[in-house]
């Protein structure tokens, strides 16, 4: 018997309701999305959605490692290598990122409270979902990134929107870098609402649980989250080196950016990694970021998923994203062949992964915008 992708359960309130729990269940691959756990869990929240004795929704991952480290980008490699042609090999992306991105656009509007219980690694993807929720919660174990541009992508499921809600553009220098922060750093970003000790899981569900549920689910959701002990969290590096960070994002083109930044990798280890990310990251994708969160400023998270779908199709159908995963996950030699060097990435290239191909368009006119709609 096949082992789920998601286990679905719900446990009885005082007030004869449910709290529904699912829970990402690939621990081998730190819960990694892939299309078919995404249209699994799509599934279950609309069932839930529509059922009146749903008070809110527990979203957590199995094990203690991750939460979940993001898509399964080996899968969707494999699919690409493994089509007959190009419209198969973009066939094959645009499924995933139209289950991926819309899930979480779909995530953030849900009608009942989501509390997403986002402890170990959380990434990619899985930043997708934390960001959605209505309360997520970060533990002392908690490490986040959007590590994309070390694969040929750029950090996407809504990170276009996410990452501006970081303070003093320091998202836009969590994206341009890939590198790591804790939860404070999330608290900081409006990424949660709260933090728990990492060995707190099943009390805080049980608190919520035992709560009075007489009253509106979001207010129960706030007040019980609230009345629980925070995590002793570690120092938010963001705030640490919010000089360097804002001398880095000031500048008018992420090539001038990556020369403060190499200005700055001494003072501290934080960003002494950020700068080696970035030497061993895909110069288009560090672009690419950079040009998106300029654009999309002032976006929607629908009106950012609809930009990302048509840039991540371009991304996951060329060579640097082909590349970027064999390097790091198949052949394990960390030594990718970008196609630009950072100096030849300029505005003729990235304007052509905003232009859709025929296999592009004629999908978005027929199917995402009825999606993001629905």
């Amino acid at each position: 018997m096949d082992t789920p992708l998601v286990l679905f359960s719900t446990q009885k309130t005082s007030h004869k309701q449910f709290i529904a729990i699912a829970t990402l269940n690939r621990p081998k691959s730190l819960n990694a999305q892939n299309t078919a756990l995404i249209l699994e869990l799509r599934s279950q929240l609309e069932a839930w959605a529509q059922d009146d004795s749903i008070a809110m929704v527990w979203l957590d991952g199995a094990g203690d490692k991750s939460f979940c480290a993001g898509g399964d980008i080996r899968e969707l490699r494999q699919g690409v290598v493994d089509a007959a042609d190009a419209a198969a090999a973009h066939q094959h992306v645009r499924t995933f990122f139209a289950a991926e991105y819309y899930l979480c656009e779909y995530l953030s509007r849900y009608p009942k409270p989501v509390v997403c219980w986002a402890t170990g690694i959380v990434m990619g993807g899985g930043m997708g979902l934390a960001s959605a929720a209505s309360h997520t919660i970060v533990t002392e174990t908690t490490v986040m990134a959007m590590p994309e541009i070390s694969i040929g992508l750029y950090p996407d499921a809504g990170g276009t929107w996410f990452l501006q809600q970081f303070p003093f553009g320091s998202g836009k220098f969590l994206g341009m870098t890939g590198s790591r922060f804790n939860g404070s750093d999330a608290l900081l970003g409006n990424l949660a609402a709260a933090s728990r000790p990492a060995d707190s899981r099943a009390a805080t569900l049980q608190a919520l649980v035992d709560a009075d549920w007489n009253d509106e689910a979001e207010r129960v959701v706030r007040r019980t989250l609230n009345g629980l002990d925070s995590a002793a969290l570690p120092a938010s590096q963001i705030l640490a080196q919010q000089a360097a960070i804002q001398n880095v994002v000031s500048q008018a083109s992420f090539q001038d950016a990556l020369n403060v930044l190499a200005s700055h990798a001494e003072q501290d280890p934080w960003l002494q990694q950020a700068h080696a990310n970035t030497l061993a990251g895909c110069p288009t994708s560090m672009g690419l970021i950079w040009r998106l969160l300029h654009d999309l400023k002032h976006a929607s998270l629908a009106d950012c998923i609809e930009q990302e779908l048509l840039v991540s199709q371009q991304c996951c159908t060329r060579p640097d994203f082909l590349e970027g995963v064999r390097a790091l996950l198949i052949d394990k030699d960390k030594n990718p062949h970008w196609v630009k060097a950072v100096a030849d990435v300029d505005r003729t290239w990235l304007d052509s992964f905003f232009v859709p191909s025929n296999y592009v368009s004629d999908w978005m006119t027929s199917t995402a915008t009825d999606s993001i709609t629905a």
